[in-house]
């Protein structure tokens, strides 16, 4: 592919869509780097889109700058939130008192004000009564909040980035399955539509968002690859991630009925929860409960276990900082602790 010095994006296929790498400078001097697909499979027409693209964040960027965004109390927005997203979740009540209390701790009036500074100044007042745990979770609301504004909403925002400012957890902290034994048993128990979605977050350590948005143009089988598109802070539109299928992953996606653009599927349409047919599972196998989430903790912790790199790992699950996929090796330091303690006391 020939480089194009001289244009902010650059276009190569992946199957039979193109894909484009877009880099440039906005109007208020930010600078977009990302890589996303058009959805098209002719030349012309995905060029119309890196324009079209282009043209949308420099107008943002124009409307940023000259402060003709609206602006959005916290309150307003935590609320508006909680409306729009959370109150799909499970205890949406907990939620919302969890979102109150965050609003009040910031002790700012606007969305926009939530800079650097009030980011570090909640994180020590926090620190003051909870564990690391907990304010990384509320960090990660925050976030939510804020990539909502700024990219659905439209209003005023900082760019400061909550997740910057997560702290170290302890190993004890993360759950994992502790070898495959375990997850065949909740393969098992669990219903016939969940037991691909189970495999698909094990061989890959995919975000069970990510499963079940998965379609079928995501699955390239001739490559024996996945490559969706997953959150980033730092760019603009998230980022590509390719994630490599297994020979066992492949044809198990491949044997799936395909009804829709989406893979996985339950009574002809497309899977949108599997919360009460996860703890099924669970009940049946007798365990004791974990989150689905766990599954990616368990791909990671098997994953690095196994290749001792931290660097592949880090590529596999996505993860933007390598100090995300280093809370993993504090997992295994502390087993190999326990191992030792157990030889020699």
């Amino acid at each position: 592919m020939a480089k194009q010095h001289d244009q902010p994006y650059r276009l190569y296929k992946r199957g039979k869509y193109y894909h484009a790498y877009i880099s440039f400078v906005a109007e208020d001097g930010a600078r977009f780097q990302f890589r996303e697909t058009t959805g098209k499979v002719e030349r012309p027409q995905a060029e119309e889109y890196c324009i079209k693209r282009i043209y949308e964040i420099n107008q943002k960027a124009h409307r940023k700058q000259t402060g003709e965004l609206p602006t959005i109390t916290v309150e307003n927005a935590f609320l508006r939130y909680h409306n729009e997203r959370a109150i799909h979740h499970s205890k949406p009540e907990q939620i919302f008192k969890r979102l109150f209390n965050i609003a009040a701790d910031l002790k700012v009036k606007y969305l926009h004000e939530i800079d650097k500074q009030v980011l570090n100044d909640y994180v020590l007042l926090r620190r003051q009564t909870v564990k690391n745990g907990t304010i990384n979770r509320e960090l990660s609301i925050i976030s939510a909040v804020k990539n909502l504004a700024d990219d659905v909403w439209e209003v005023q925002t900082n760019r400061a980035n909550p997740l910057k400012f997560k702290l170290p957890e302890s190993a004890e902290n993360i759950k994992y399955l502790k070898d495959w034994s375990v997850a065949q048993k909740i393969i098992d128990n669990a219903a016939p539509h969940l037991k691909p979605i189970i495999y698909t977050a094990l061989y890959t350590g995919m975000r069970l968002g990510n499963i079940l948005n998965l379609k079928w143009e995501n699955i390239d089988f001739s490559s024996n690859t996945i490559n969706i598109k997953v959150k980033d802070r730092t760019k603009d539109g998230g980022k590509n991630l390719s994630i490599p299928m297994i020979a066992q992953l492949s044809d198990i996606l491949n044997n799936q009925p395909r009804i829709n653009e989406y893979v996985f599927n339950y009574n002809g349409k497309k899977i949108g929860d599997i919360k009460h047919a996860w703890h099924k599972a669970l009940e049946r196998a007798k365990l004791p409960y974990v989150n689905f989430h766990t599954l990616r903790h368990t791909a990671a912790t098997w994953i690095l276990k196994k290749t001792n790199n931290l660097r592949i790992t880090q590529q596999i699950l996505g993860h933007s900082d390598i100090k995300t996929t280093a809370k993993y090796a504090h997992v295994i330091d502390s087993e190999k602790r326990r191992a030792l303690e157990d030889v020699f006391s």
